[in-house]
């Protein structure tokens, strides 16, 4: 495994623009917290969960537009352990870089 930064070969542009899609793709797939938690970490502009980006292709740096297999560990934060029995989720992505850099194919790997 990988990190996930510039050291892939990629842009810092690219690795944010696929960063923001996986984790769209991935909070419609998370438990919701309780409506008034939701809220309050959404006025204080933060999140319960963190994420953890490798990359799991053999071959690095990585070429523009060549496959990307992206796994992401989605982490609860302790304080929100209460609300929750299960406190993380591992996903698998297969990433294809297109021409236009915000649109970025992406699809889970079950």
């Amino acid at each position: 495994m990988h990190k996930f930064d510039k050291s892939c070969g990629l842009s810092q542009k690219q690795i944010g623009t696929i960063k923001y899609n996986v984790k769209n793709l991935i909070n419609i797939q998370l438990p919701v917290l309780p409506e008034l938690v939701e809220t309050n970490l959404f006025f204080q502009g933060r999140d319960a969960w963190t994420y953890n980006w490798a990359i799991q292709n053999e071959k690095i740096p990585i070429e523009s537009m060549h496959e990307i297999l992206l796994e992401v560990v989605v982490k609860l934060k302790k304080e929100f352990h209460k609300h929750f029995d299960i406190k993380q989720y591992k996903f698998l992505y297969k990433v294809q870089l297109t021409e236009n850099i915000y649109q970025p194919k992406i699809s889970a790997i079950k």
